[in-house]
């Protein structure tokens, strides 16, 4: 039995670990493998495929159509007897009809537009910009996706910054509670003292649960972001750190006013705006086109007819279709689609002046950061001392347990700050970014 439950935990540990796969990635294989597998890029691709097929069909719109139409009849002659006027002023000419009489008609026509009024060709280009537009949005698409990615990660950076940090201070607190405890068996510290670091390193035991619990689930946000197996442990890389301002505010700002997507979008529109006031006013014009109709008429009951009973004519022609009252119905379509492209142009003004507000928003953050980082280094060093003097006079009576606790965990959390810092300077140095149209690492 011994030996079967043995086997039954090896076989049990060699799948939990097979289920439970580790993957090394760093920020940047991440925002790679996130686009890659990402569920929304795949159908803002299926938006600039259905933009492209748009394209086809406007072109497809100048080509020749080709109708074929065939019918029969079945005429029964109730007056059988027609006369026919002479045109001499003589008696009418008698016409006699059969009772029963069929027909069939076949047509074939072939008609091919020459021009409408610009329309075919304003349908191209309106294809064509919404193909842009559908890319455009895809990139966008793209810029927000990764940014989503690149928070998920220094997040989940910052937590596991966090738990070696924990591990370290636990050490710490540990090595501490093994010398209290000699103390106090020499008499020189009491049980009161050993219970403070017991309960300070039960206090980080709960926090070392509750750190790791929030690994897990930002773990697993990270797993459906990048598209991998929901049990893949991850295992982050150190974050390059952000940490200089290398431009001013101006050179951020001009880079956004030239690379914002948003506004490349309203470009697009603007143009679109263009075409449709053109197009609104060439349907004035006249439409020309040529057809050519073929049609085969047999008057008898005979599928295939006897020579010189049936007529087969072939027509070609112009058509030439003018609708006048556009002349005057199209007055307000033409007002409608000038304050439309006035609409775009006061639009744009509106999104510069929210792209500037936005860099300046995540500049000052981003420098806020840096300045923050100065510091919490000075505080780390001030932390340390303080630690050091505090452990001193403890090992000459002239401090408290306490005093060594509280000395200890201000190093502790002075050491997080410092991390969570860094993490967040990185995160408002990719929002910068992000506000210039720039998001990539």
């Amino acid at each position: 039995m011994k030996k079967f439950a043995a086997a039954v935990m090896i076989f049990l540990t060699g799948s939990l670990a097979t289920y439970a796969q580790t993957k090394t990635l760093s920020l940047e294989d991440a925002v790679a493998l996130g686009l890659q597998n990402s569920k929304q890029l795949t159908l803002a691709k299926h938006e600039v495929d259905k933009a492209t097929s748009g394209l086809a069909q406007a072109k497809d719109a100048t080509l020749p159509t080709v109708k074929v139409s065939a019918g029969y009849s079945h005429a029964l002659m109730l007056a059988r007897t027609f006369y026919i006027p002479s045109s001499n002023g003589n008696e009418p000419q008698k016409l006699a009809l059969p009772f029963d009489n069929s027909v069939t008609m076949t047509t074939l026509t072939i008609s091919q537009p020459i021009f409408a009024g610009n329309q075919f060709r304003y349908a191209r280009k309106s294809a064509e910009l919404m193909i842009e537009v559908s890319k455009l949005d895809a990139e966008t698409d793209k810029d927000e996706i990764a940014y989503n990615i690149i928070n998920a990660y220094i997040n989940y950076y910052k937590l596991k910054q966090n738990q070696k940090i924990l591990a370290q201070n636990l050490s710490d607190i540990e090595n501490k509670l093994e010398e209290i405890k000699k103390f106090e068996s020499q008499g020189l510290a009491t049980k009161n003292d050993v219970l403070r670091f017991e309960l300070e390193k039960s206090k980080m035991k709960l926090s070392a649960i509750e750190l790791d619990n929030n690994r897990k689930v930002v773990n697993y946000n990270l797993n459906i972001l990048l598209g991998l197996p929901d049990s893949t442990i991850i295992d982050e890389q150190d974050v390059s750190y952000k940490l200089d301002m290398n431009d001013s505010f101006e050179n951020y700002a001009a880079q956004a006013l030239k690379d914002r997507k948003e506004l490349a979008g309203l470009k697009y529109q603007d143009q679109l705006s263009h075409i449709n006031i053109n197009k609104v006013k060439d349907e004035k014009l006249p439409t020309v086109g040529v057809a050519g109709n073929l049609y085969y008429i047999n008057p008898s009951k005979d599928f295939i007819p006897k020579s010189g009973a049936f007529l087969a004519p072939f027509m070609i022609g112009v058509n030439v279709g003018w609708d006048i009252s556009t002349l005057y119905k199209n007055k307000n379509k033409l007002t409608e689609a000038k304050i439309q492209k006035q609409e775009v142009a006061d639009r744009n003004g509106i999104v510069k002046d929210q792209i500037k507000t936005d860099v300046y928003k995540n500049y000052i953050q981003y420098k806020q950061t840096l300045e923050k980082i100065v510091v919490l280094q000075d505080a780390i060093t001030q932390a340390t001392e303080n630690e050091r003097i505090t452990e001193s006079k403890f090992q000459n009576n002239l401090a408290t347990t306490t005093d060594r606790i509280d000395a200890q965990t201000l190093l502790y959390q002075s050491r997080i700050n410092l991390e969570l810092a860094k993490s967040d300077a990185t995160a408002a140095y990719y929002a910068l970014l992000k506000s210039t149209g720039h998001i990539q690492p």
